[in-house]
């Protein structure tokens, strides 16, 4: 429990999964009924760019910096839409977690659910998001409220799980939890965040998920390809039963994101 993401806010990786979330958020909103989200590691939800802890890393000038200086395709305007509104249209101080991403999609019958075990990250989380009445907010662990909260009353849902890595077997948590989650919501959306820092890790996780006989999954990669970074160099997002054509869209998408991000030699991978 000694993560905080305040020094990593806002840098490539967050950009990546939280464009992703919106992509995936998008294709929600395409249809009335209403969906529920489970955010299982929340964070605090909104980072302040200003804070020292942010400032002594800085990674946010690899990532959400970076990308606001171009011109954007399409689908990435909802996403900076976002990330603009809260800075209400000025000088970049505030950057959107997942739960504030989230929480901009929500329609009247729509709900949210949000879990963080961090005591102190949890009190920002409250402080943030107390006073909607359409977001849970639960002091626990996020593997626990996939047991907890699916299925859920209504018939559509994402659940988001973006953990720290901060232990060892975390990989094996995760996998575990959707052997879980997929018997308690087998239609729900299911997106998972990781590090790529050990390919053999990385490679065996996925070993693990395919086992789980999922029929529709897909797998996306980014690499800044860049050993100068003094940073995480490489993440990747898993989803499991991926909106129609998302696939389609992050290939198109992918060359541009890593020409925002001014990664000559980046790569991607996005395989069903």
């Amino acid at each position: 429990m000694n993560y905080r993401h305040i020094y990593h806010a806002g840098n490539f990786a967050d950009v990546f999964k939280h464009w992703i979330l919106t992509l995936l958020l998008q294709k929600f909103l395409e249809k009335d009924t209403p969906f529920f989200i489970l955010d299982t590691h929340a964070g605090i939800g909104i980072y302040n760019l200003e804070h020292e802890n942010a400032k002594k890393t800085q990674e946010f000038c690899s990532g959400i910096t970076k990308l606001l200086k171009h011109k954007v395709t399409a689908d990435f305007k909802k996403y900076i839409e976002i990330v603009n509104n809260l800075n209400s249209g000025g000088e970049m101080q505030l950057y959107p977690g997942s739960p504030y991403i989230c929480n901009d999609f929500l329609r009247s019958g729509d709900r949210l659910a949000l879990a963080e075990l961090h005591p102190e990250d949890f009190a920002s989380l409250e402080q943030n998001f107390a006073d909607n009445p359409q977001i849970s907010l639960l002091n626990q662990d996020g593997y626990a409220a996939i047991k907890a909260l699916l299925p859920p009353l209504q018939k559509r849902g994402l659940i988001f799980i973006d953990p720290p890595f901060e232990v060892p077997n975390e990989f094996d948590l995760i996998v575990k939890s959707l052997q879980t989650g997929l018997k308690r919501f087998g239609h729900g959306v299911f997106a998972i965040w990781y590090p790529i820092k050990d390919r053999k890790l990385v490679k065996r996780f996925y070993s693990q998920v395919k086992a789980l006989e999922i029929e529709k999954l897909l797998t996306i990669e980014i690499h800044a390809n860049a050993p100068t970074l003094n940073q995480l160099s490489s993440c990747g997002m898993l989803i499991i039963n991926p909106p129609w054509q998302l696939d389609a869209k992050l290939r198109a998408n992918l060359p541009q994101l890593l020409k925002y991000f001014e990664f000559p030699h980046g790569t991607y991978v996005v395989e069903n």
